[in-house]
């Protein structure tokens, strides 16, 4: 990249991206970019992205919830926004499958809900040594339910290719502590805790976090999740549309449009301490148009799709391997360290006088 384009006038008035680069991490800047009580994120570069499919819309519209399944690697389970009727229903989905029909593998008809029909999440876990799949009814954009919001839960089935059943459903209702209306796409489950983790979305205001122990002796009482902490100050990553935490507990990653969040969990804490540190940003993240959907598969790899009407591609993201001078040193670093280039809202990456893009190509 040639200095004359940094000098360019034309060019620099439509700049609106500050990126540092260093080894495998980055930090941006932008008219939008994303600052969490006044720090600016690192760019975390570890993962690269590929297309492994295609959300199947034929049989549900709108997929607003991805979560990997358990009792049977390999495959996604799905949940669309309509689930009235004999809508009502997950679908197993396999990544990679070698021609479009083999796609769809198997359906779960849901029963014995109670007829919250805006479902915004799914995620799987482990309880009692048991697979569960958890739903999220739990979107109010016309905040209209207050107090009525639920996690459906199940134990996983073993997945069956050309299969379909029905499963009777337990929930959880519960309200936010505010008494208020809360619009929520955001459902996580942590195995180590056995603790659900939901986030609230909203769009131009603060967005927090809460947690709830899961436990089977709740029955039809109001449960008040424990606030965890902001997670954004009203002006940016404010729009929370999906996350997922990794079986182990180390990782959990949020949507937050445009961007995935990444916090990594420290040692034995819980997570309620490692949300309140600053997360990173993962660079190989492309926004998709109602990206609404997230799930980690293991703690290199994690799947995401679009809440759109027609077939959206399913993205598999895979890291390539933590390195020495890493994320790690990167947060024990100043910012007065790394460097400092203007580009026209493109991450690059300086090292030693050459420029990179996230995916490692020169710049010229």
């Amino acid at each position: 990249m040639n200095r004359w384009w940094l000098n360019n006038t034309h060019l620099k008035s439509r700049i609106f991206a500050i990126v540092a680069g260093l080894c495998t991490a980055a930090i941006a800047w932008s008219a939008s970019a994303i600052n969490y009580d006044g720090n600016t994120l690192v760019l975390n570069t570890e993962f690269t992205r590929t297309q492994c499919g295609t959300a199947y819309k034929k049989v549900m519209k709108e997929i607003s919830g991805l979560a990997c399944s358990r009792t049977t690697p390999g495959y996604l389970w799905a949940h669309g926004d309509e689930n009235t009727g004999d809508k009502k229903k997950i679908i197993a989905i396999l990544p990679n499958a070698k021609s479009k029909s083999d796609e769809l593998v198997m359906t779960v008809n849901i029963t014995g809900d109670p007829e919250r029909d805006d479902w915004e999440d799914i995620a799987t876990g482990v309880y009692n040594n048991k697979n569960y799949v958890f739903i999220g009814a739990f979107g109010d954009n016309d905040s209209e339910f207050k107090d009525q919001y639920y996690i459906y839960y199940f134990e996983e089935p073993t997945i069956t290719s050309g299969s379909s059943v029905t499963k009777s459903v337990n929930y959880i209702k519960f309200g936010y502590p505010d008494n208020k209306a809360h619009n929520t796409e955001t459902l996580m489950y942590d195995n180590v805790e056995q603790m659900f983790y939901i986030a609230d979305k909203v769009k131009g205001g603060v967005c927090h976090l809460y947690k709830l122990p899961f436990r089977m002796d709740y029955g039809t009482s109001l449960q008040t999740p424990t606030e965890v902490c902001a997670l954004g100050n009203g002006e940016v990553f404010n729009y929370l549309t999906g996350g997922d935490i990794t079986p182990d507990g180390k990782w959990m990653a949020i949507k937050s449009k445009p961007y995935v969040l990444l916090w990594e969990r420290q040692g034995n804490e819980s997570l309620s301490e490692t949300a309140k540190r600053l997360p990173v940003q993962i660079a190989a993240y492309e926004e998709e148009a109602q990206g609404e959907a997230i799930a980690w598969d293991d703690n290199n790899t994690f799947y995401t799709t679009s809440d759109q009407t027609s077939d959206q591609p399913i993205y598999k993201y895979t890291r390539e391997g933590i390195t020495t001078g890493g994320i790690a040193t990167m947060r024990q670093e100043s910012t007065a360290k790394r460097p400092k280039i203007l580009n026209n809202g493109m991450v690059v990456i300086e090292r030693n006088g050459v420029y990179y893009n996230v995916q490692g190509q020169i710049l010229r």
